[in-house]
């Protein structure tokens, strides 16, 4: 699998949606992160509510991997109750085995991502934007 055939319609054309997106103005919990290995950028706000993601965004500055979770990270999450403590547990477990089936516990569209379960120095782009949202809603989890 070539390095290119990983930006397929799907994940492009949901990092063409985020990108798109802006940064809410009312939130209560926020966080941001940094990929030192390829400097990409995730800043996650969410305005939380009686254990409900009643609002979300994640402005990315990266690549159409890391921009694309980040849209996929708002659409899972929005207007959702919070993740099950073990979200990214599941999610990097699933990521980094091709032989691991997805977990009844995430949500299917996670698989939009199967293409890039064989290159391991992309899963940051892509996990990045969920830890992002799951650490900065931590103590309520």
């Amino acid at each position: 699998m070539s390095e290119l055939s990983i930006y397929q319609e799907k994940i492009l054309s949901l990092a063409a949606e985020n990108k798109k997106s802006t940064a809410i103005e009312d939130f209560n919990r926020s966080y941001e992160m940094k990929n030192p290995m390829c400097g990409d950028e995730v800043k996650i706000r969410i305005k939380l509510l009686n254990n409900q993601i009643e609002n979300i965004s994640a402005i990315v500055r990266g690549c159409a991997l890391c921009e694309a979770s980040a849209g996929l990270t708002v659409k899972i999450l929005k207007k959702n109750e919070l993740p099950k403590s073990d979200f990214i547990d599941e999610f990097l477990k699933w990521l980094g085995d091709k032989n691991q089936n997805l977990s009844k516990s995430l949500p299917e569209d996670i698989e939009i991502f199967t293409p890039i379960r064989d290159i391991k120095n992309r899963h940051k782009c892509i996990s990045m934007p969920f830890e992002a949202a799951v650490l900065s809603i931590k103590e309520d989890l």
